[in-house]
């Protein structure tokens, strides 16, 4: 199958979800810009807001309705017989759809990215994923997470709200946990006199006691309870100063490409898991009780005779052959057929089970010539002529 099919096809089968999402995003694209524009105001106005919304679970919504129902909505509707029985392979079928897919799918995310709806242009850490980089990677993401998540549960609303679920979990990990820290943190260290300043437009991570050799001590116990406990750690020379810990603004830039890049591998080990299932059959196939194999089924006819159809009356075995038997009967086309039926004929005595039979009389046996054996043999006790 060539480009231009493939591309007809993916937009025959899916182009309401296609214009639906497209829709929304330029509306998400539209409140983001206009409110940046406003000027100065103190609050993000509502539009922005929504369209902030919409920014940050984007690739969520990809994911729930361009990935999810590409393969569930096949296997629930048991349409991939046709799909995947004719000139195309289920890997190919796949490839085609993932390739317009995630093309759209990585235009639309950028498109997304190029507000976010109040600092504008100007680099800030609050505005990370207001950026066309991570917003592509993220609806590359959610269309994988999509993906896997309809090729394992088979159902098409099943696989909208997993979609939803584990695509919220990644993000809030990815945000939480791992983005902070894709390069070590900067550290500010001061003596007991100062304190330490975060620079202007960093993102502090957090703040501590410094011990002698320049590396974070813990608070001692004593000083836990303590009112001031920068005092008792003085008092105690367990420290030498504080410390705080921070990601300059110029690292900006730098994280937001390895979160790309993040997006862009689990998105990779996510499809080639898919394609791998699609090879060996484990996420497509249908089940045991789907195939129908090997069943017996009553498939009903003309009158009361029943034919045994299926796997096991195809099973039952011939008749084997004796070399010995006598042949059947010849059929003599010469010979004269037996009565034929006739519907208006009256029925003979039904069969009652509580008459008993009448004895049937005995028949006296006859010579070869038909007269009775008295008449031809002379009867004994006649008396004999004189003589």
């Amino acid at each position: 199958m060539n480009a231009g099919s493939i591309i007809w096809l993916t937009w025959r089968q899916h182009r309401w979800p296609i214009l639906g999402v497209t829709a929304v995003a330029l509306l998400a694209v539209y409140g983001l810009v206009s409110t940046e524009f406003e000027g100065g105001p103190a609050t993000m106005p509502i539009v922005g807001f929504y369209a902030l919304m919409v920014q940050i679970g984007f690739g969520g919504v990809v994911g729930m309705f361009w990935g999810a129902p590409l393969i569930a909505r096949e296997l629930e509707e048991r349409t991939y017989f046709v799909a995947w029985g004719q000139d195309v392979t289920p890997v190919e079928w796949l490839r085609g759809k993932l390739l317009v897919l995630g093309v759209l799918a990585v235009l639309l995310g950028a498109l997304v990215g190029t507000g976010d709806g109040y600092v504008g242009t100007r680099r800030s850490w609050s505005s990370f994923e207001a950026t066309p980089l991570v917003q592509a990677g993220y609806a590359v993401l959610g269309l994988a997470i999509g993906v896997l998540v309809g090729l394992l549960t088979r159902h098409v609303m099943t696989a909208i709200a997993g979609t939803l679920v584990f695509f919220m979990l990644v993000r809030v990990l990815m945000s939480v946990m791992a983005r902070d820290y894709y390069l070590p943190p900067a550290r500010a260290i001061v003596r007991w006199e100062n304190t330490p300043v975060v620079p202007e437009r960093g993102l502090e991570l957090g703040s501590g006691f410094i011990g002698p050799d320049l590396e974070p001590v813990p608070v001692l116990d004593k000083c836990v309870d303590a009112i001031n406990t920068n005092t008792c750690m003085r008092n105690e020379r367990a420290a030498i100063g504080t410390y705080v810990e921070y990601q300059p603004i110029e690292r900006v830039t730098t994280f937001q490409i390895i979160e790309f890049f993040v997006c862009a591998l689990l998105a990779s080990g996510l499809f080639l898991l898919v394609f791998r299932l699609m090879r060996h059959g484990g996420g497509w196939k249908p089940s045991r009780s789907h195939r129908r194999i090997g069943e017996q089924s009553l498939v009903a006819v003309s009158g009361p005779a029943v034919v045994l159809a299926g796997a096991a009356a195809e099973s039952a075995p011939a008749p084997a052959f004796d070399p010995g038997a006598e042949p059947g009967p010849a059929f003599d086309p010469e010979a004269e057929p037996g009565p034929a039926f006739d519907p208006e004929a009256e029925p003979g005595p039904a069969f009652d089970p509580g008459v008993e039979p009448e004895p049937a009389e005995a028949s006296e046996p006859k010579s070869a010539s038909g007269e009775d054996s008295a008449e031809s043999t002379p009867d004994s006790s006649a008396p004999k002529a004189g003589g």
